[in-house]
């Protein structure tokens, strides 16, 4: 009897060390293929975009602002746990050729040059916006969208949606210029089917819309919903802010 019973022992053992194995590969496998993990510290991209009529309200607008429209921020990698800022890697590449310098400006615009950016003047300054944003953003991906990739996507990202549309629709119109929080949260959703994040500044009277971002995926190839409270500065879902439509 007593040598049945250390039998059962060893063979309990080893089935608990064998179900333990079999666990820790199991989490390990799951690591392995999960799709956030492939891409190292990041789990989602934030698009940020300034509405320019209203960039413009809040700051010194250095050189004549371009039409009205969103322009972009900068293509943010972030986590859900934690800010990701400034991650180290390779030094910006800047444009060599005042085409590719143009197309660039038309949609990520500074706001802060005297003149439009040239390829004849330091790029250092004329490209002093998209080399800070790819050191303390862009960096963030680069284990997964090198430099030249990374600002393609970025490109391809800030079209997809056209929000001065969605905003300025005269077809399913929001109370301008002084709509609810919720009406533009709203509209965007309806069309992008995800909840974006609103970002406001204080201006004369009350919040004025200086920011939309919108939410992706690791690879970037998915609108997902940006992470509750989704409005930074901008009150309650019944708060009223300004969106003027013109500079």
């Amino acid at each position: 009897m007593p040598c049945l019973s250390g039998n059962i022992f060893w063979v309990n053992l080893f089935i608990s060390l064998h179900m333990a194995r079999s666990v820790l590969i199991s989490i390990l496998v799951m690591f392995i293929i999960d799709p956030q993990k492939i891409s190292g510290q990041y789990e989602f991209f934030k698009l940020v975009a300034f509405w320019g009529p209203s960039f413009c309200r809040v700051y010194d607008c250095w050189r004549e602002p371009p039409v009205p429209k969103f322009t972009l921020h900068g293509l943010w990698p972030d986590n859900y746990t934690r800010r990701l800022y400034n991650c180290g890697g390779s030094r910006y590449i800047p444009l060599s050729d005042q085409r590719s310098i143009n197309a660039r400006d038309d949609y990520w615009y500074d706001y802060f040059l005297l003149n439009p950016p040239s390829a004849r003047r330091n790029w250092r300054t004329q490209q002093k916006f998209w080399a800070k944003e790819w050191s303390n953003h862009g960096t963030c991906s680069e284990n997964v969208f090198n430099q030249p990739n990374y600002f393609n996507l970025a490109e391809t990202l800030m079209f997809r949606y056209d929000l001065r549309s969605i905003l300025f629709n005269s077809k399913n119109p929001i109370p301008l210029p002084w709509p609810r929080v919720s009406d533009v949260m709203s509209a965007i959703s309806k069309v992008t089917q995800a909840r974006p994040e609103l970002r406001c500044n204080y201006y004369i009277n009350g919040n004025i819309l200086v920011e939309v971002a919108l939410c992706y995926d690791v690879q970037g190839s998915r609108v997902i919903n940006c992470t509750r409270p989704g409005t930074v500065f901008c009150g309650r879902r019944s708060s009223r802010i300004y969106v003027p439509n013109n500079f």
